[in-house]
C-alpha cells in the first residue's frame, strides 16, 4: 500500500441537488471515463489489487463515507463499500493499514467502533464483494472489540 496524490474528482457549482450521482475522476490531471460515488477525494492509495479511493459527500446533515477499489487499468470499480445512516454525520478520523490487503477506519465521533475492510483478490457481487468490511465495536466492559452485527 502506497498513499499517492494522483487522482481528482470533478467539482460542481450551483445547487447540490443538480450534482450527478457519480462524480467523474480526473487522473494524473486529465479527465476520464470513470465515475465514482462522493463529491470530495479524501484518500487515495496504490494497492497491489488496484487503487483505493476515499470519498465523502460533503453534506453536513448526511454524511456518507465511500471506500472504492478501481482496477489497476483505471477502467472499472472492482467494489464499493458506503458507510452511512440516514440523518447522522460520519466525517473520517484516520485509516490505519495493518498490512498490503487490510485496515480499517475510525469516524469521527464514533471512537467505541472500527470498520476492518479486506481488499481480496476475487469477488463475487452481493455475495462475497472484492472490498469486504466488517464492524466491531469496543466492549467498555472488558476492553474487547467484538463484531458488531448492527
Amino acid at each position: 500500500m502506497k498513499a499517492i496524490e494522483r487522482f481528482a474528482l470533478v467539482q460542481h457549482h450551483g445547487p447540490d441537488e443538480n450534482w450527478p450521482e457519480k462524480n467523474p475522476v480526473i487522473i494524473d490531471g486529465r479527465a476520464s471515463s470513470l465515475a465514482i460515488s462522493g463529491f470530495n477525494l479524501l484518500r487515495q492509495y496504490e494497492t497491489a489489487a488496484g487503487y483505493l479511493l476515499v470519498t465523502d459527500f460533503d453534506c453536513p446533515y448526511e454524511e456518507a463515507v465511500c471506500f472504492v477499489l478501481v482496477s489497476q487499468d483505471l477502467e472499472t470499480v472492482l467494489s464499493e463499500r458506503t458507510i452511512c445512516q440516514m440523518y447522522s454525520s460520519f466525517w473520517l478520523d484516520e485509516v490505519v493499514w495493518l498490512d498490503e490487503a487490510n485496515f480499517y477506519a475510525t469516524l469521527d465521533g464514533l471512537a467505541e467502533y472500527r470498520f476492518y475492510f479486506t481488499i481480496r483478490r476475487f469477488g463475487i457481487p452481493w455475495i462475497y464483494p472484492r472490498l469486504g468490511l466488517a464492524c466491531r465495536r469496543l466492549n467498555v466492559n472488558n476492553g474487547l472489540w467484538r463484531r458488531d452485527i448492527r
